[in-house]
C-alpha cells in the first residue's frame, strides 16, 4: 500500500508516520493497469500494476517494445 500511495502523490509526512487520512486521498493521480480473469466461473478484476501519472507515456502499451523502457 505504501508504494501505491507514494507513487500517486500521497503526503510523504503522513506516509512516514503510517497515517492514512481519507481526505488526503482525493486528487491523487496515477495509472493503474488492470485485467479481467475468469476463475471458477466468476469474472474477477486483477490489479496488474500501477505507476505515477507522469510515467504513463513510457509505460503505455505502445512503448513496451522500446528497449529504452526499464
Amino acid at each position: 500500500m505504501n508504494w501505491f500511495l507514494r507513487d500517486f502523490g500521497y503526503d510523504t509526512e503522513l506516509l512516514g508516520r503510517d497515517e492514512v487520512d481519507e481526505r488526503q486521498l482525493v486528487g491523487l493521480k496515477g495509472v493503474v493497469k488492470i485485467s479481467h480473469i475468469d476463475f471458477n466461473g466468476a469474472s474477477l478484476l486483477r490489479l496488474d500494476g500501477f505507476a505515477p501519472a507522469g510515467r504513463w507515456d513510457e509505460l503505455s502499451p505502445a512503448n513496451l517494445d522500446n528497449p529504452q523502457v526499464a
